[in-house]
């Protein structure tokens, strides 16, 4: 019924069509910087929709790095409580140009549930088209998620530290940050840029380490939200995606990573690369918050 490999993106049109199907689950991934998603999720969601924060319901911290993607035991937890199945397939959905949606999607697949698509345009575009809010809330009957991770689709800092090295020439490194970001101006946090004073090069912010500014050597900028029309937020077309893509130096045999703040644009990024044509993906969880606190690896520092 449901062929979310090859087209992973799904319309408005055809989710108002399936909604209630038994072997569909939608997930509200909706995210905020001050823990209000799930209150957002409460006051008005598309029906019969679960809610998942990538952050608070399938992220944690390990060895001070924070955000990282549950281990393989306790994400199938968080998936079977939702309803979420070996024989389950998913639409997730965000807003605007909030990227919970494709992390939950990145997240899938590694740990290879391949039956999940995106949401085109997420609530942004289902409330521009005057369709229905719930504010039902959902008991799904608990399944059984069996994670099988997918190793191609996780990169790590010592892979990146080897493409730094040159020791993977047809490997390309993507940073989805805000320009800001990647000229080392500004760093991550949950709220937005955070500007550095002209002269300083890193900053605490709760992390294991302060927080260096700039970006890993050799890495191509590609801010995740350019993927996305800016006012009805739905993907680029394909066709548009691969130009832009290869317009930046990136080709379809080349196997690419892309990273960010905390692995969430980058999922962006990556997923847009995907409907690009690109197969060859993979997303450094840890990003920016690892690499930037390892005194040991490389940075470019502020331009």
């Amino acid at each position: 019924m449901f062929d979310f490999v090859n087209h992973p993106l799904v319309e408005t049109e055809w989710l108002a069509v399936h909604l209630g199907g038994s072997k569909l689950r939608v997930v509200d991934a909706r995210w905020r910087g001050d823990g209000s998603s799930r209150d957002l999720y409460k006051a008005g969601h598309i029906p019969d929709a679960v809610h998942l924060d990538w952050q608070f319901d399938f992220g944690y911290t390990r060895e001070g790095v924070r955000d990282l993607l549950l281990p393989p035991d306790r994400f199938a937890e968080v998936m079977a409580t939702a309803g979420i199945g070996d024989d389950t397939a998913v639409v997730a959905y965000a807003e605007t140009d909030y990227s919970g949606a494709a992390r939950l999607w990145w997240a899938l697949r590694y740990y290879g549930h391949e039956q999940v698509a995106v949401l085109n345009g997420g609530l942004t575009k289902w409330l521009a088209e005057n369709r229905p809010l719930s504010t039902d809330l959902p008991q799904p009957a608990p399944a059984v998620f069996t994670p099988r991770p997918q190793a191609h689709w996780l990169a790590t800092a010592a892979e990146i530290k080897q493409v730094c090295g040159g020791s993977y020439a047809n490997t390309r490194l993507v940073d989805t940050r805000p320009p800001e970001q990647y000229l080392g101006q500004a760093v991550w946090t949950p709220r937005g840029s955070l500007y550095l004073p002209p002269g300083q090069t890193e900053v605490e912010i709760g992390a294991r380490r302060p927080i260096r500014a700039g970006h890993i050597p050799g890495a191509i900028h590609w801010h995740a939200s350019t993927n996305l029309d800016p006012v009805e937020w739905t993907y680029l077309a394909p066709e548009v995606l691969r130009a832009r893509a290869e317009a930046a130096g990136l080709q379809p045999e080349q196997r690419v990573i892309t990273y960010c703040g905390v692995g969430i644009s980058a999922s962006l990024g990556l997923f847009a690369l995907y409907l690009a044509g690109y197969r060859y993906l993979a997303l450094y969880d840890a990003s920016w918050e690892e690499w930037s606190t390892d005194p040991s690896l490389p940075v470019t520092g502020p331009a």
